[in-house]
């Protein structure tokens, strides 16, 4: 997958600004609060239809404009594909592929794949597991196209529940029916998560093993509804979690609150059979988030044939140069967008793209 181009206007501090891309390394550099960051949020809404920071769409419009659009022209499965979307104040965000309106964010998404990491992911492993449960979320649903609308549709049945669960005078009956569609769905969210954290660990413990020198296998262990979910776990999913369930349902009246479900997902990164989280240190869980990320981008290309787009955002500052050149390294047959305050570490990178950003324009573009 390659993107090509990018238009924006009113977006952002972007008053009107359209910028080619190189098929292989672009490094936006600036300084910071220039908008470097921007422009990969532009690009990460044309693959799942939603921003990766704002909580509303309005967010992303110029404070002194009441509409913006992106336009973003990218290859995908060796297709052309010109990509719109039009954000307002007013009315509904709306998208378009190749002028047809695209209704739904999850008709968008697998038109263009993205891999992001940015500093924030970087204490994915000691912080709490909401995040955790998001990025694994985010990877599945480029891949899987049902898995969204399963997710999107659990969530909304956690929401009714629980405000059945606050009312004193509940529905029984209809809690019961909500209970049943629930159990439904979370088997069919746990045995797809399961799947594809088994997918990342296979590809991760050959590159953790490749970074340590052989000294550290790493585990991605899957919790779920309090259980540490393995093969024969699965294979049984939907008779232990009716029984969990059951068991579980009294505490849930009690507390008027949802305590049982995939919502509640947990993935605990292990090193040599050791919890990460209590036991590594601050290098070992930036390395083993840094392979997790590497892990999803080679499963990409395992899955669909080809990579994604890989979205790097200020952090290879966060890295140290050992770290930095396996990146480089390793990553080096795909698209690659790197943001940073300093060009200089990646003068030496043969046919990158160099565009430097000030104040939400750019203010020069050269290849090197």
């Amino acid at each position: 997958m390659i993107v090509k181009k990018i238009k924006l206007q009113n977006f952002r501090n972007y008053k009107n600004q359209e910028i080619d891309f190189n098929e292989k390394i672009n490094i936006i550099y600036g300084n910071n609060a220039q908008g470097k960051t921007n422009i990969l949020e532009g690009i990460y809404l044309f693959s799942l239809g939603k921003s990766n920071r704002a909580q509303k769409d309005e967010e992303m419009i110029n404070f002194e404009e009441n509409d913006a659009s992106l336009e973003l022209d990218f290859v995908s499965k060796e297709r052309e594909i010109k990509g719109k979307i039009d954000i307002s104040r007013k009315k509904r965000k709306k998208i378009f592929l190749n002028e047809i309106p695209v209704k739904k964010n999850s008709d968008l998404v697998g038109s263009l794949n993205i891999v992001f990491f940015g500093p924030e992911y970087l204490s994915l492993v000691r912080e709490g597991p909401k995040n955790r449960r998001k990025n694994i979320d985010i990877l599945i649903s480029q891949l899987k196209a049902s898995y969204m609308n399963s997710l999107s549709d659990y969530k909304k049945l956690i929401d009714q529940k629980s405000v059945l669960l606050k009312d004193d005078f509940k529905d029984k009956i209809f809690l019961s029916v909500l209970n049943e569609k629930i159990l439904n769905l979370s088997v069919s969210l746990i045995k797809t998560r399961f799947e594809y954290i088994k997918k990342i660990e296979k590809i991760a413990k050959k590159i953790q093993l490749e970074i340590s020198g052989g000294k550290e296998n790493l585990e991605l262990e899957y919790i779920s509804c309090g259980l540490n979910i393995d093969e024969k776990k699965i294979e049984n999913i939907e008779k232990i979690l009716t029984q969990k369930a059951e068991e579980v349902f009294q505490r849930e009246e009690k507390y008027r609150e949802c305590i049982f479900g995939p919502h509640r997902d947990d993935i605990d990164f292990k090193i040599n059979g050791q919890s990460l989280k209590f036991f590594g240190s601050q290098g070992q869980q930036k390395t083993a988030v840094l392979v997790q990320k590497i892990a999803e981008v080679e499963l990409f290309r395992e899955e669909i044939g080809e990579y994604p787009v890989l979205l790097l955002d200020d952090i290879m500052s966060e890295l140290d140069s050992s770290r930095q050149d396996f990146v480089l390294n390793k990553l080096q047959n795909m698209q690659i967008f790197i943001t940073c305050t300093d060009a200089e570490r990646f003068k030496v990178l043969s046919g990158a793209n160099f565009i430097e950003i000030e104040k939400g324009s750019m203010k020069k573009c050269t290849c090197i």
